[in-house]
Parts: C-alpha cells; sequence; structure tokens
C-alpha cells in the first residue's frame, strides 16, 4: 500500500469538518424552524388580522368632552418657596387677594454689646415678578405674630390671620409701586414694641433657633388698595433668596472710638422657616360668576387660574364604551387643551404647566398616574403650534378601560397654584375653534 500524501491527509480532515458542520447547522434550523412554528401558533388570529388592526390611532372628539368650572375652597399653603402679595382686579375672573405669614430665625447667637442703641429695623423682600397690568401703589402692611406657626399643622389657602396677630398698632406701613422686573423692596418697621423686643431680647431666647421662634413667633404681610376698583398686580415674592430678611441696624456706645460703631444684624427667612400663603378670590365680578359648579352651561368658553381659584371638570362623555371593545393594549394617549386665541399677553401670561387630577372618595385631588412619572412624560406645557395645553394620559386611560377607574372625568388646575397666579380660558366643542381633544392610539388582540 501506497503512503498517504501529507497534503490529501490534510485535505480530508478539512473536507470531514466542513461536512459535519454542515449537518449540525442543517439540524440547528430545522429545529429553530419547528420551534418558531410552534410559537407562532400560539398567537391565533394574529396572523389573519388585517395589518390597520394591529396598530390603530383614534381620536375622541370634543363634542364628546363636556367641560364645567368649579371653585377650589382651598389648597395646601404651608412651607411653598414663593409667595404671593398683592390685589389684582382681573376683567376676567374677578379680586384675588395675596398675603403671607412667615417666620424669621438666627443664624448665630446674638451679642449686641452693653449699651446698644436702635438705629433701625428694615424687612426686606425680594420681588421676581408682578402678575396684572396695574400700574398703581399698593400699601404693604406688617404685623406681628401673637401665635405660633405648627410645623406639624397643615394649614390652607384661606387660613384667617387675624386672630394671630397683635392688635395694636403694625410694624410698618409702606406704599410701593409695580416692580420692574427682580428688584428688592423694603419696609422700615417703626413700631417700638418690636424694636425694644428684639434689640434687648433676653439672651435664652437667642441660644438657637427654636428657643427664638417661642420668643418671636414671625411676620403677617398683608396688602390693600387705596382704590377698591383699581386694577392693581400681584406680585411673587422670593423668600428663599438670601436678599429676603429683617435686619436690625444699630450701634453700640461702649465700643472704641477706634473701632466702627454701627453695626447691622440679620434675622434670616430661608427654606427653614415656616410660611403660610394666604389667598382669597372673590368672582362676584367675574364674567362667569353665575356658570360656577353648573353643567350645561352652553357656555362655549371655560376657565383655569392659580392662586387657588378655578378649576375645570372634563367629563369623557362616551369614554365607557372602550371597556366593550377589549381586549386592547393602550399604546398612549394624549389630550389636548385648546386656549381661546386673545385671552392672554404680556400682562395676564399663559400659565407654564398645567395638570390633571382625579377626585378621591375624601373629596380631594389627587395628580393621574402620568403626572408622577415627570414633566418630560407627562407634558403640561403650551404647544405654541397647536395653540394647545398637551399632557399624556396614557396610564389613567389603560387604568380606566380595565376597570381599575369608575370616574370618567378629570379636573384641569394650574401647576403650582398656590405661588402661581397666571391663569387661562379655554375653549370647549361649541366655541368656533373647538374644544379638547383625546387621541388614542392602541392595538387590538
Amino acid at each position: 500500500m501506497s503512503p498517504i500524501n501529507p497534503i490529501t491527509r490534510k485535505t480530508g480532515k478539512i473536507e470531514s469538518y466542513i461536512l459535519r458542520k454542515i449537518t449540525l447547522l442543517l439540524v440547528f434550523a430545522v429545529s429553530f424552524a419547528f420551534f418558531i412554528s410552534c410559537e407562532e401558533s400560539s398567537f391565533v388570529g394574529l396572523e389573519v388580522q388585517p395589518p390597520s388592526d394591529r396598530f390603530n390611532l383614534r381620536t375622541i372628539e370634543d363634542s364628546d368632552i363636556s367641560t364645567s368650572v368649579w371653585k377650589r375652597d382651598s389648597i395646601l399653603a404651608i412651607d411653598h418657596p414663593r409667595s404671593l402679595l398683592g390685589v389684582l382686579n382681573d376683567p376676567v375672573f374677578g379680586r384675588m387677594n395675596a398675603s403671607f405669614i412667615t417666620q424669621i430665625g438666627v443664624w448665630d447667637q446674638i451679642d449686641f454689646g452693653d449699651l446698644p442703641v436702635f438705629d433701625s429695623l428694615v424687612l426686606y423682600l425680594v420681588v421676581t415678578g408682578s402678575y396684572g397690568r396695574g400700574t398703581e401703589e399698593q400699601e404693604i402692611t406688617v404685623w406681628e405674630l401673637s401665635e405660633d406657626i405648627d410645623y406639624t399643622a397643615s394649614y390652607y389657602s384661606n387660613f384667617d390671620p387675624l386672630p394671630v396677630v397683635y392688635n395694636d398698632e403694625p410694624l410698618a406701613r409702606h406704599k410701593i409701586g409695580v416692580p420692574a422686573g427682580d428688584t428688592l423692596i423694603s419696609f422700615h418697621l417703626t413700631n417700638q414694641r418690636v424694636q425694644d423686643k428684639l434689640l434687648f431680647a433676653p439672651d435664652s431666647s437667642v441660644l438657637s433657633l427654636s428657643a427664638f421662634l417661642r420668643y418671636f413667633k414671625g411676620l403677617y404681610v398683608d396688602v390693600a388698595l387705596d382704590d377698591e376698583n383699581a386694577r392693581g398686580s400681584v406680585y411673587t415674592i422670593n423668600l428663599n433668596h438670601t436678599g429676603s430678611k429683617l435686619s436690625l441696624f444699630y450701634r453700640n456706645e461702649n465700643t472704641p472710638d477706634t473701632v466702627e460703631t454701627n453695626f447691622r444684624y440679620d434675622f434670616i427667612i430661608n427654606e427653614g422657616a415656616n410660611r403660610i400663603n394666604i389667598l382669597s378670590q372673590d368672582y362676584e365680578n367675574a364674567v362667569f360668576s353665575d356658570r360656577i359648579g353648573v353643567t350645561d352651561t352652553g357656555d362655549s368658553l371655560y376657565y383655569i387660574q392659580g392662586g387657588g381659584g378655578m378649576i375645570s371638570r372634563l367629563e369623557f362623555d362616551n369614554l365607557y364604551a372602550w371597556r366593550d371593545s377589549m381586549p386592547v393594549s393602550i399604546t398612549s394617549a394624549t389630550i389636548y387643551i385648546p386656549v381661546k386665541e386673545d385671552s392672554y399677553n404680556e400682562y395676564f401670561s399663559l400659565p407654564g404647566r398645567v395638570a390633571l387630577f382625579e377626585m378621591s372618595e375624601e373629596g380631594m385631588l389627587a395628580g393621574v398616574p402620568d403626572f408622577g412619572l415627570g414633566d418630560a412624560y407627562f407634558g403640561g406645557n403650551f404647544d405654541e403650534e397647536k395653540g394647545a395645553f398637551v399632557m399624556k394620559v396614557t396610564n389613567w386611560f389603560q387604568n380606566y378601560v380595565k376597570g381599575n377607574r369608575e370616574r370618567d372625568y378629570l379636573y384641569l388646575s394650574v401647576r403650582e397654584g398656590g405661588t402661581n397666579p397666571q391663569r387661562a380660558v379655554l375653549t370647549n366643542s361649541l366655541h368656533s375653534a373647538g374644544g379638547p381633544w383625546l387621541e388614542i392610539k392602541y392595538t387590538r388582540h
């Protein structure tokens, strides 16, 4: 037998290797095809569905969404980062009054020296904006609180401050005009009793913040218009800004001549200070005063307002029919809220964002599930191109279709209404511009 050529031996091994690989690939391919055929057979009916039924886009027209306006009794008013101050006579919404209560605190132990002499006591407030078109001066009044602010309590915007302030002479009365952009306003507190109370505070009252708050409860800042019919404005006050504070200016006669004799101590107002935003609305002169809390009014407009004001209810008249069309999977649900075109301007700007709420069994408003997924998902901002506020309500709609929600209506409100005076005039299906609509994308199984 002739010897085998080494090259022939190598070639034979390669051919055998290739044949084994091809065989394995064929077995794998057959098995995979069988597996896929089994998997596909479990989706009974999907392969016979027309492509149009696998992905659908449907719009619930504005004629199927009813609107009405409702007044909020009050909103939670404690510890907002900003406060409102002012009186506004709105030609559409009527009158708004805004005032606030705040604590002030000590940031360090106080030592005014042996012979302190009072110079002045000044309250500074940082104003970050105004709302309304009034140019009239408003009179600011500052009072001292006689009662503690309970940090464990829930205070609401209809809180009555009069029982918790000293009813002697106010600490200050001062008139201010409409601030131009960000500005600092100040008031000299001229009440002798409070001047002495702060300058000659006993050592035990200034050892800590809690001790000082037991000694000096805080301030109530109110406002009034000389002319009740004036247009007015509401100011936004940033109490967390380092410029908002109560400053005591004094000198000390026991200071050597070679040392500066004029001193200043700043009592702080920051995020650690409890505060209450007090808001009231008078809708007697509002254009919709006879339609508040009434359905089927025949009005083509509806309204929302910050500052603890108006909210609106959206009722989806034929939403229940979706439950009869189960099983469906809701891919997305988006609601559009059109705004009346000529209803806003530089004086009455639109809210930065709006939100949708459900009513609980206890009568409290809670954000729809989509609201908790963040602004980037939920939206709520105004779309200039569509002329409408836009919000995602996919999770809420899914829950409703599955029967996890019984109510087929939602409430529309201005975001951060406790510190936001902005408002919007909205159109419904009776208006020539059309009303709100709900756009739904879904698949049917």
